[in-house]
């Protein structure tokens, strides 16, 4: 008998696109899936009904969708049926405050940076099983096409989140623990000044050096209110990026909201192809020569642009991270967001060195193709159930 996996879909394209990936993977390894479609969902359950009358090895799903569905009120299936609910993390936990404190009791939680985990062993200390699942990347099956015949010179796959952070923003006067627009100021300075902090230290540094002490539930709500500022740090310097690189004649492909609206937008070195779907964005970035990121605020994993653009034997140049320094040197390309002054001057050097530039990417493809695709991080996600399962029948 096959082992069955549940996923769930239908309501971003970024995460169906991770999900069909995973679905694409599990299948190779001989599971049978079953898809619940968030526009379908009662039809779905239906089929779910019938899919667990044999045991089913887990739900795997991302950012919480699905954690608290039920066939019977008041009844969790995950927790009716006892099926492991993996859910990975695409984002910072401190987005997801009220899904996480209603986890099923069968939760297990990956996160994409390893200090996000840490967040969570602090803040939501009731759920036991966390662990770390870097990004992974996504593969066309087309033919490669070398670099100097590419069309694109540098491509920005990425919305500003300047934009969109607004809606975050609660009413700072109503915040009465502390001054929440001084808060504001001094710690997206300190955040611009020092981008190797995360965002919750940087909140919690700004309290003590003040003398405001709160217990963890007063931390974590203060945290929770105050998260734009994380959007607003990464805004800061995705917008410098480009910005440098096009003020220094390098023509750079931007898709996704926001590039149209900075006060350079008119630069002839900026071409804005708009906001596209998450799908759209692979193709593109097999036609370009380089692929540039900056991430969200990781400072202990990476993005999927990374490992997107190593897929498409691209030159991949990110900001750096912790966890990034543990990959060979060769790819993907890493600066600081300290020297991010510098960056036009690596860029054209790479340009100007083009045979280098192919090997980079050759490189980063290499080690993309072994160790971070979606099959990749399935493998360890069945290896910790497996595992798990084996310690609980060992007790």
């Amino acid at each position: 008998m096959k082992k069955k996996i549940v996923l769930i879909e239908g309501v971003y394209d970024t995460i169906d696109l991770f999900s069909e990936n995973v679905k694409k993977a599990l299948e190779e390894l001989g599971y049978e899936c079953l898809v619940l479609h968030a526009q379908y969902m009662e039809e779905s359950l239906k089929a779910f009904a019938v899919f667990a009358m044999t045991e089913i090895t887990a739900a795997i799903t991302f950012n919480n969708l699905g954690y608290n569905l039920e066939l019977v009120e008041g009844k969790n299936i995950w927790e009716q049926f006892d099926i492991p609910y993996v859910n990975i993390l695409m984002d910072h936990p401190f987005h997801y405050k009220k899904p996480l404190q209603n986890m099923p009791k069968t939760a297990r939680i990956y996160c994409t940076d390893q200090n996000h985990v840490e967040f969570m062993h602090r803040f939501f200390p009731e759920i036991t099983h966390v662990g770390f699942l870097p990004h992974a990347g996504i593969e066309l099956p087309i033919e490669k096409k070398a670099l100097k015949e590419r069309k694109i010179e540098v491509l920005y796959a990425g919305a500003l989140p300047f934009f969109t952070a607004g809606s975050l923003v609660p009413d700072l006067s109503a915040i009465t623990e502390f001054d929440a627009l001084d808060m504001a100021k001094n710690v997206l300075e300190d955040l611009i000044k020092n981008p190797e902090q995360t965002t919750e230290f940087a909140i919690e540094h700004y309290l003590k050096e003040r003398e405001i002490y709160l217990d963890d539930n007063a931390l974590f709500d203060a945290i929770v209110k105050m998260r734009f500022l994380d959007s607003y740090a990464t805004s800061f310097f995705r917008e410098n990026a480009v910005r440098l690189l096009v003020e220094n004649g390098i023509d750079v492909t931007a898709y996704g909201t926001g590039w149209n609206q900075c006060e350079w937008s008119d630069n002839k070195h900026l071409h804005y192809g708009g906001k596209i779907l998450a799908p759209e964005v692979l193709p593109l970035m097999a036609d370009s020569k380089m692929v540039l990121s900056t991430m969200t605020w990781y400072k202990s994993g990476a993005h999927d642009r990374i490992f997107n653009g190593m897929l498409a034997d691209a030159c991949v140049l990110t900001d750096d991270s912790a966890y990034l320094r543990s990959l060979p040197k060769e790819a993907p390309v890493r600066f600081e967001l300290e020297e991010i002054g510098a960056l036009p001057d690596l860029v054209n050097e790479l340009f100007e060195h083009p045979a280098r530039m192919q090997e980079n990417a050759e490189c980063g493809y290499e080690l993309a193709k072994k160790e971070h695709t979606w099959k990749n991080r399935v493998l360890t996600i069945l290896k910790d159930l497996e595992d798990e399962k084996h310690a609980n029948t060992d007790l």
